[in-house]
C-alpha cells in the first residue's frame, strides 16, 4: 500500500476515533444527547457545505474543460488531504478542512500564488492562453452554478409543495405576538428575559394589520416578508382598540434577527387563532433534556380532547389560544379549573400543570381554521416563482449588507459563521426535516454566489475585475500587480474568516 493511502487511512482513523471518543464521553457524563446534537450539526453542515462547494467548483471545472484548459486539481475542502486519486491530468481530492474548495487550472495566478509558468510562453491548454471571454466564463462558472442550484432548489420546493398564501380577509382575529418570557441560563442560576421580534418592535396581540408604508396588502404573507423589515423607512399601521397606530421599524432591526434575548426574525407576528386545542397524549416531565420521563399529559388525563375550545381558565375568560399560554406561563404544578366547549356543551375539567408549567395542549393547525389560497405548479412552471423567491431572498440579504452603513447596525449580530450555520442547520432539520435542510441549502447557495462575485482579490469577483480591465484596455494587468492583489485579498479573507469564527464562538459562548 502506498504511503499516501496509508496517510489517508490514518486520518480517517483519527477522525473516527474522535467521533467514538466523543460519544463515549457523552455517555459517561450523561450528556449523550448533547453530543449527538453536536455531531448531527457537524454532519449536516458538512453535507450542506459539500453540496455548495462541489456545485461551485464544478462550475469552474466544467467550463475550463469545455474550453480545453488543463485542470491540475479538483478539491473539496482544503489540505491536508484525506483522500485523493488521479485521473488524466487532474488530481481529485478531499481535504481535511471543510470550509471550501478549489480548482487549480494551469496558467492562472490564483490563491495558490503559483508563478512557475510566468516566464514561459503560454501553452495552448493554459488559462492565460485563452480569449478573455472564455476566461470570464470560467471565472464566473462557480457563481453561475450556485445561482442555478439556488433557483433549482427554490423551484423544486414550489413544484413539490406549491405556494400557499393567506388572504387578509381570513385573518379574522387579528394578529398574535409572543409576549416576553423568562428562560433559565444553562447553569440555572439566573433568568433571562426574552421577547419575540414582533413584541419588541411594538406589535401586540389582537392588533389588526391595516397597511405597510400606507399600502394595504392582500395577503398576510406579504406583511411578514423579511425583506420589508429591511427596507428604508419601513413602517406598519395597525388598528388597536379602535385606533390606528403607526409602528416604525428601526434601521438597526437586523441586529435582532439572531439576538440572544430576542427570538429570530421568523418569530415575528402570526394570525391569531381561537382557543381550539390539540391535546398531547403524553408529555416529558424530566428536568433534563438528555433524559425522558413520559407521563400522560395533564390535559389528556383530565379528559380534555383535541377540538375542544377553551372558554375560561379559573375566572379568566379565554378567546384566543395566546390567552392560554399567557395564563399558564410560569405556573408549575398549579391546579387550574378549565371550562371548555365541546359539541355545543360547556364542560369543566380540573387540570394541574406539570413541573415545567405545561398543560399538554397546542394550538390547532392554522390551515384547519383559515382558508388559504394554494397554487400548484408543474415542473417547468415552478421555475418562475422559484426564481422570484431565490432573488427575493438574495435581495433581502443584500439589503442587510447595505444596511451595515446605517447608524446603530452591528455587523457582528448579522453575520453567521460556520458554527452558527451548523446550529441553524441542526434546528432547521429538527423542525422541518429534509425540506427545511434543502431550503436552507438553497438560501446559502444564493449567498455564496453573491459573496464570491464581490470585487475582492482572491475571490472570483476579483479575477473578473482584472479580466474586465484587460477586455477594456486590451492589456493584461502585470503579474506583479496580480500577485500583490492576491496576497492582499488572501490576508483580508483570512482575517475576515478569523473574525467571523471568533464572533461565532463569542456569541455561542455568552
Amino acid at each position: 500500500m502506498s504511503s499516501s493511502k496509508n496517510r489517508s487511512f490514518t486520518r480517517l482513523g483519527i477522525f473516527a476515533g474522535i467521533v467514538l471518543l466523543s460519544i463515549l464521553i457523552g455517555y459517561l457524563t450523561g450528556h449523550i444527547q448533547t453530543v449527538f446534537d453536536i455531531l448531527g450539526a457537524i454532519g449536516l453542515v458538512l453535507v450542506g457545505i459539500t453540496i455548495l462547494v462541489t456545485i461551485h467548483e464544478l462550475g469552474h471545472f466544467l467550463s475550463a474543460k469545455a474550453f480545453g484548459m488543463r485542470v491540475e486539481a479538483f478539491s473539496i475542502g482544503f489540505p491536508p488531504k484525506i483522500f485523493s486519486f488521479t485521473k488524466g491530468d487532474t488530481e481529485y481530492q478531499i481535504g481535511a478542512v471543510p470550509l471550501g474548495g478549489y480548482v487549480k487550472i494551469s496558467g492562472i495566478i490564483d490563491e495558490s500564488l503559483d508563478t512557475n509558468h510566468i516566464n514561459e510562453q503560454p501553452k495552448s491548454y493554459e488559462f492565460r492562453s485563452k480569449p478573455v471571454w472564455q476566461r470570464l466564463i470560467v471565472m464566473t462558472g462557480g457563481v453561475i452554478m450556485n445561482v442555478i442550484l439556488g433557483i433549482f432548489i427554490f423551484s423544486m420546493m414550489k413544484w413539490q409543495f406549491g405556494e400557499e398564501k393567506l388572504p387578509m380577509s381570513e385573518v379574522k382575529y387579528g394578529i398574535e405576538v409572543n409576549e416576553p418570557w423568562y428562560e433559565k441560563t444553562e447553569d440555572g442560576k439566573d433568568s433571562v428575559r426574552k421577547q419575540s421580534l414582533g413584541y419588541f418592535l411594538g406589535f401586540r396581540t389582537r392588533d389588526e394589520l391595516v397597511s405597510y408604508k400606507g399600502q394595504a396588502l392582500p395577503y398576510f404573507n406579504d406583511y411578514i416578508n423579511q425583506e420589508k423589515l429591511l427596507e428604508d423607512d419601513a413602517w406598519f399601521e395597525v388598528k388597536r382598540d379602535g385606533e390606528i397606530v403607526r409602528i416604525d421599524i428601526p434601521g438597526y432591526v437586523q441586529n435582532f434577527f439572531n439576538s440572544d434575548t430576542i427570538s429570530s426574525a421568523n418569530d415575528f407576528i402570526f394570525p391569531a387563532v381561537p382557543a381550539i386545542i390539540t391535546v398531547t397524549d403524553s408529555i416529558n416531565i424530566s428536568q433534563t433534556e438528555d433524559t425522558k420521563e413520559m407521563v400522560a399529559s395533564p390535559a389528556f388525563a383530565a379528559g380534555l380532547r383535541t377540538g375542544d375550545r377553551i372558554v375560561k381558565l379559573d375566572s379568566t375568560n379565554v378567546l384566543l389560544f395566546s390567552n392560554i399560554t399567557r395564563y399558564v406561563k410560569g405556573k408549575r404544578n398549579y391546579p387550574i379549573s378549565v371550562v371548555a366547549e365541546r359539541e355545543g356543551q360547556l364542560l369543566t375539567f380540573d387540570v394541574t400543570t406539570t413541573n415545567k408549567g405545561l398543560l399538554g395542549v397546542g394550538r390547532i393547525p392554522i390551515d384547519s381554521i383559515f382558508k388559504s389560497e394554494t397554487t400548484t405548479f408543474g415542473f417547468f412552471e415552478s421555475f418562475v416563482p422559484g426564481t422570484r423567491d431565490a432573488f427575493t431572498f438574495l435581495s433581502a440579504n443584500v439589503k442587510g449588507i447595505r444596511n451595515f452603513s446605517k447608524e446603530g447596525v452591528d455587523p457582528s449580530k448579522s453575520i453567521m459563521g460556520p458554527f452558527q450555520i451548523a446550529y441553524v442547520y441542526l434546528q432547521a432539520f429538527k423542525n422541518g426535516g429534509v425540506k427545511a435542510f434543502l431550503s436552507l441549502t438553497g438560501m446559502l447557495s444564493m449567498i455564496l454566489a453573491f459573496v464570491n462575485i464581490l470585487p475582492i482579490p482572491a475571490l472570483d469577483g476579483g479575477h473578473v475585475v482584472f479580466l474586465l480591465i484587460e477586455a477594456v484596455t486590451r492589456k493584461e494587468p502585470s503579474v506583479r500587480v496580480r500577485i500583490i492583489a492576491q496576497q492582499i485579498g488572501m490576508v483580508l479573507i483570512l482575517s475576515l474568516m478569523l473574525l467571523i469564527i471568533a464572533n461565532d464562538i463569542f456569541r455561542l459562548a455568552v
